[in-house]
């Protein structure tokens, strides 16, 4: 089937890698062990594969999109008259427009420094990503040393951390295509319940930005 990828972000000794198939579904791209891809992974944003795939087996909401490789050819990148936008169009992909406190079906609680997060108490999404369009910009800011981006919103501002491979810019303008997800389950040293917390994993069709292959 063919897949776009659509993010790799960081983890600690690791990369996560989400693709977009070609029936709309989300993946998240697991090597035929069930591990996330290494940090030199060649697996590229924007750039598509023909991918045979299995799900993963005990899956745990809301990380449902795990899929086991089991075969993959590249096939090339989008060529630069093919936007993101248009290809998550193209395959009916759902989009949240608007502010960050729609995202995941309404079911993000906020921390008072304004870091989005779902709790094992609360409601659980249906996914753990997703495609955003922000009403208003995202800025950066640094934060113990780590980059987040900021939206101000009119019950205050909200403080996504970056977890991209992208070169972080200063401001992502409003009504540009970003992806967002939710990390994996984690408590703070048994001081608070399981959580999984928000996530910015890169934006899309910026000028600087350049691909070639038709879908």
């Amino acid at each position: 089937m063919d897949v776009i990828i659509v993010s790799k972000t960081h983890m600690s000794n690791a990369a996560c890698v989400g693709g977009l198939a070609v029936n709309g579904q989300f993946i998240r791209l697991l090597d035929s062990e069930g591990n996330n891809q290494p940090v030199d992974t060649n697996f590229e944003v924007r750039q598509v594969w023909g991918i045979e795939f299995e799900a993963r087996t005990n899956l745990e909401s809301p990380h449902v999109e795990d899929v086991l490789i089991t075969s993959k050819e590249l096939k090339g990148t989008l060529k630069p008259s093919r936007t993101m936008l248009e290809m998550v169009e193209k395959y009916n992909s759902p989009i949240w427009r608007g502010s960050p406190d729609l995202l995941f079906d309404d079911c993000l609680l906020w921390t008072d420094n304004g870091s989005g997060y779902i709790s094992e108490e609360g409601d659980i999404p249906d996914n753990s990503v997703g495609f955003w369009i922000p009403d208003k910009r995202l800025t950066k800011s640094i934060y113990y040393d780590k980059v987040r981006y900021s939206y101000r919103g009119s019950d205050g501002w909200r403080s996504i951390p970056f977890v991209g491979y992208q070169e972080p810019i200063e401001i992502i303008p409003s009504g540009t295509l970003v992806r967002v997800s939710l990390a994996r389950w984690w408590d703070r040293n048994g001081e608070t319940e399981l959580r999984c917390s928000l996530q910015l994993s890169g934006w899309y069709d910026l000028p600087e930005e350049e691909d070639s292959i038709t879908l």
